[in-house]
Parts: C-alpha cells; structure tokens; sequence
C-alpha cells in the first residue's frame, strides 16, 4: 500500500488513538508489516476487525470508485453506460473480497479479551468443563446482558477455585461464596500476601499484587451480589453498563489465567477428568 512511516502512523493514531510504533508492537521487527502483524496478535477482534476493514477499503479506494462511476453511468441510461460491463466488475470485485471476507469472519469468531485464547488452551487441558461453560457466557453476554456476564465472570473464578480444592483433596469452606473459595486455594498455590518472597528487590511489588489480586476477587464477587442474576431481578431493576460487565469479564479472565497457570506449576498432576462434578 501507499503508506509512509508517518502516515502509517497517523492512520492508527487518527482512528484509534493507538501508537503503532510504540515498543509492544515491534517484537517482529520494526517493518510496517511486522508491527501490523504484532497488533493483530496483540488486540482484540473487534479491534482487528476494524482495522484490517479500513485498510481493506483503502487498498480498493479505485477499484470501488470506478465502480461507482460505471453503476451512475447505468442509471442515467447514459449510451456509454453497459450493464453487462458493470455486473462483470461487480463479480469481479466479489471474488476479491471473498478472502478476506472470510478472514474476517475468522476474526469475529475469536474470543474479545487478549487472554482468552491462553485461558480456553489451559482450561481445554485440564479438562475444566465448567469452567469453559462460564468463560463463554461472559463474554457471549457483555453487551447484550450485562448482569448476566458478571454472574459468569465469577462464576469462572469460583470454578477455578474449587477445582483446585478437588484436586489438592482440601475441604471446602462452609460459604462457597468466592471470597471464602479463594482465600482458601491462597495458602496452597502459595499466594498469601504473607508467604515469604526470597527476591528482596521485589518482595514488596509481589506483596502488593497479591493483596490486589485479594480485593479483585472480593469486588467481582461483590459486583455479582449487588447487580449479577444469581440472585433474580426484580421489576425495574437498573441495568448494568456493559463497560463495567466488560471490566469483570476481563478480570476475572486474567485472575482465572493467573490461577490456572499458577495451579499448572506447582502441581502439574492435577487434572480433573471431564465427568466430574465441581
């Protein structure tokens, strides 16, 4: 395409307020089509998706121009003007499109958080039914039932927690709530704020994340109290801004990856067949 280096970069700062030149995407090289490459790997679909569809309407700009020419002359039954010619560059056109067509509906198949593909991949083998179930109704529900992807963005957490429980053969905590189920898999995933760190340079830092990973969890599990539907809704109940369903979503994603991969490392023989029950 016609791009130059800065007007490559104007064309993502000018659309999506994103700097494409910035370090996280040149992990492939600094080459226009490597940090284009790096942003497809590294954003959501619905992202990509945009993207790739402006590039893809520039890249045509003559071909669809011409073709609105040819589609007025037609119209204006001007003597120039062939129908034949025209259904000929519509076909053409067609057949071009149609790769990318289907890239993008590969795209949009996807899953909308950056996380997720690393979450269904770890989840898919540890056989985590239950918790794949939850995974897909968040993000199927953000935006279209708010209340209902919080009440599965923690139901998620909870799976996760008490599949580590069933595995390490430790008794469950007499409130299943998720603040009662994390903090009991804290101790033996080892992520007790008070756990010794032998890194002194940065004891601290991980002290810190682990005690926000503490609060997280207790504010998704409040959120799904006060506005999820485990509870019911009644008439004229206030409805949940998706951007705030979408927040819990994306948290509990990160947080359940986060568990999963540390449950992986510690006890790599824990895995759960596919008929049990949590």
């Amino acid at each position: 395409m016609d791009f130059s280096n800065r007007t490559f970069a104007d064309f993502f700062e000018d659309h999506f307020d994103i700097n494409i030149y910035a370090d996280a995407f040149s992990e492939k090289g600094t080459s226009k089509f490597n940090r284009l490459q790096a942003f497809v790997e590294l954003s959501p679909p619905h992202l990509v998706i945009e993207v790739l569809k402006l590039l893809w309407e520039r890249r045509n700009q003559e071909r669809n121009e011409e073709i609105e020419n040819a589609e007025a002359m037609v119209a204006s039954d001007a003597s120039s003007g062939s129908s034949e010619h025209l259904e000929m560059m519509h076909d053409e056109a067609a057949n071009e499109d149609r790769p990318f067509e289907k890239l993008i509906g590969d795209f949009a198949g996807l899953a909308s958080h950056v996380g997720a593909p690393h979450l269904a991949k770890v989840s898919s083998e540890w056989t985590l039914d239950t918790l794949e179930r939850e995974f897909k109704r968040a993000f199927e529900n953000v935006d279209t039932d708010p209340e209902a992807a919080v009440t599965a963005s923690c139901s998620m957490l909870e799976s996760v927690c008490r599949s580590v429980l069933k595995a390490r053969g430790i008794s469950p905590p007499k409130s299943l709530d998720i603040k009662s189920l994390y903090k009991a898999v804290r101790e033996p995933l080892g992520l007790s704020p008070a756990k010794h760190i032998p890194d002194d340079e940065i004891e601290a830092d991980v002290r810190a994340i682990l005690s926000a990973l503490s609060n997280a969890t207790q504010g998704i599990g409040a959120l799904r109290t006060h506005a999820g539907t485990a509870h019911g809704r009644e008439r004229g109940f206030r409805r949940l801004d998706p951007r705030i369903a979408r927040l819990s979503v994306n948290t509990s994603t990160s947080l359940a990856l986060f568990l999963m991969e540390t449950w992986e490392k510690k006890f790599p023989g824990d895995k759960l067949p596919k008929s049990t029950e949590l």
